[in-house]
């Protein structure tokens, strides 16, 4: 198995890594405008919207998506077909 810097160009890492303090950036000065903006008050509510917006963002980080198991994927169980007829 290769190692990851031989495989890929340095440029391709360069770039991949600029894309992502360029997020982290963004990322970082919306959240400090909003929260510089929020009346104390609204904190409580404003805190718990702003760590799903960054956790949303955090998949678009290769190392952020975890391991699923098709376990946890519930399937939908239909007992009928379209029309309400029984197959028998």
């Amino acid at each position: 198995m290769t190692d990851l810097a031989s495989a890929v160009p340095a440029y391709v890492l360069l770039a991949a890594l600029a894309v992502i303090v360029v997020l982290l950036t963004v990322v970082a000065i919306v959240a400090r405008a909003v929260v510089a903006k929020a009346r104390p008050e609204d904190l409580q509510h404003i805190l718990p919207g702003l760590g799903q917006v960054l956790a949303s963002l955090a998949l678009f980080l290769p190392w952020g998506r975890g391991t699923r198991g098709t376990a946890g994927i519930p399937q939908p169980v239909r007992s009928e077909r379209r029309g309400g007829q029984r197959r028998g």
